[in-house]
């Protein structure tokens, strides 16, 4: 699971920079006039679109997703906190 979620971060990074210098770029366009302010605010936000390849998910999509909720980490931390407290109990006698 580490050596996914390392995946994930590093294409999130490269993916971030990427948009980073291509607003840099649209910008820099902006100042020297060769498109408008709405234009350039337009670019980056497509730009952004595109690149991320992400578009707003409904929660409903996102609750389909293979992703343990808040609540079932919040459970798993009790249980295995039940757990060690056992666990302390019998090795304390």
């Amino acid at each position: 699971m580490d050596e996914l979620k390392k995946i994930f971060l590093a294409g999130v990074g490269m993916t971030s920079t990427s948009i980073e210098k291509a607003e840099k770029l649209i910008n820099e366009m902006v100042e020297k006039g060769r498109v408008t302010v709405q234009e350039g605010k337009e670019l980056q936000t497509e730009l952004t679109r595109k690149a991320t390849g992400l578009v707003p998910a409904t929660k409903a999509e996102l609750d389909q997703l293979p992703f343990a909720k808040k609540e079932d980490v919040e459970a798993l931390e009790a249980k295995m906190d039940a757990i060690n407290a056992k666990l302390d109990q019998l090795l304390s006698k």
